[in-house]
């Protein structure tokens, strides 16, 4: 039996639902693989549906010093006593720093090492000078790496372009769990927006509520869902029409996707996110920028639409024109599309794997 134990410096979001989509080993090989957690304690019951004991903690009280040094220090722990045959982390810092944890305990344990970036940091809209400097800790510690997820064909590429070789890359798409909805059917109400995610500059929350407050119609409505993780507090303007929500359930989740008409994706960088392929399989349409991997998932006019980067003028453009009856066609083919090509039988399929593949 294997061991694999999952690692996350933080899980809020997308990653947290990678984790629950994988944490479900293939059927006929489920009594193949014992699985262990690390996430910090404050987010603990984003991992729904698994058990407690599976579950190892760690005290986080931001992107600080402090906690960096308490995750280390316990992923050191963790290793020690559970003795994983497979660490798979997730997102940049838990790839930094547990893959530093790794080499340090090599004397003792040499887990096979499996990286998901979930967008690597120099794919991120920042200074030449900060690109360089991720991508040169990226390369440094690939060495280490038995192999890397990459969750689209643009970060794959885009990671080969900074000196990530390609032999230690695997494109494996983020999965949904097929859900039979039934389809939505047009009403005379508002048409209801939602946009779901945190709450900061990556996710392009100024270019929603910049578009929002330029369109000038009484019919619509849009729903915020989330809040800031790594930016502090963010400033939620009042505005008519608009409700904030924290974070809620996904049970919560589901329900706003039924309620809503079309789902609003502005980011500026992802890896692959797993929001639009949420809403698309509940038959939402989506407006998304055209940012890195987005247009592998939406098409303009086909399973949504799509706007430049950025451009707040654009999306407000979009959200002008839009009307119910075609953003139920538009939805109904989004949801055709992400049951045939985004399955979460395939992602675990291909996930697992990798577990079993030699190492380099």
């Amino acid at each position: 039996m294997k061991k694999i134990l999952h690692v996350a410096e933080t899980i809020k979001g997308g990653v947290a639902t990678v984790i629950r989509t994988i944490s479900t080993s293939p059927e006929d090989d489920a009594a193949n693989y014992e699985l262990v957690y690390l996430v910090p304690q404050d987010q603990e019951k984003e991992l729904h549906g698994i058990a407690a004991q599976q579950i190892r903690t760690f005290a986080r009280t931001g992107r600080n010093v402090p906690s960096l040094l308490r995750f280390a220090w316990r992923l050191a722990q963790v290793m020690i006593k559970e003795k994983p045959d497979v660490v798979h982390l997730h997102s940049t810092f838990s790839g930094v720093i547990g893959r530093c944890v790794c080499v340090l305990l090599r004397p003792w344990r040499k887990p096979k090492i499996v990286y998901c970036p979930h967008a690597f940091s120099f794919l991120m809209e920042s200074s030449p000078i900060k690109q360089k400097v991720y991508a040169w800790i990226e390369r440094v510690l690939q060495k280490v790496t038995d192999v890397i997820i990459c969750v689209s064909q643009y970060e794959l590429d885009k990671a080969a372009s900074f000196g990530i070789e390609r032999k230690r890359m695997r494109l494996i798409y983020n999965g949904i769990h097929r859900r039979d909805e039934a389809a939505k059917i047009a009403n005379p109400e508002p048409i209801h927006l939602l946009f779901v995610g945190r709450l900061d500059y990556q996710k392009g929350f100024d270019v929603l509520l910049k578009a929002y407050a330029r369109v000038q119609r009484n019919d619509l409505k849009l729903t915020v869902v989330g809040s800031a993780v790594n930016e502090g507090v963010v400033e939620c303007p009042p505005m008519d029409g608009v409700e904030y929500l924290p974070w809620v359930t996904p049970g919560e989740v589901h329900a706003l996707y039924q309620q809503a008409d079309a789902l609003i994706v502005p980011s500026r960088w992802e890896g692959f996110a797993m929001v639009p392929l949420e809403g698309m399989a509940m038959g939402l349409p989506v407006i998304a920028s055209d940012c890195t991997s987005l247009p592998e998932l939406v098409s303009n006019e086909v399973s949504g639409y799509v706007f430049p980067t950025g451009d707040h003028q654009a999306l407000a453009d979009v959200l002008a024109k839009i009307q119910k009856p075609r953003l139920l066609d538009l939805g109904n083919e989004g949801r055709s599309i992400v049951r045939e090509r985004f399955s979460a039988a395939l992602m675990i399929r291909q996930t697992y794997d990798l577990y079993r593949a030699p190492t380099y």
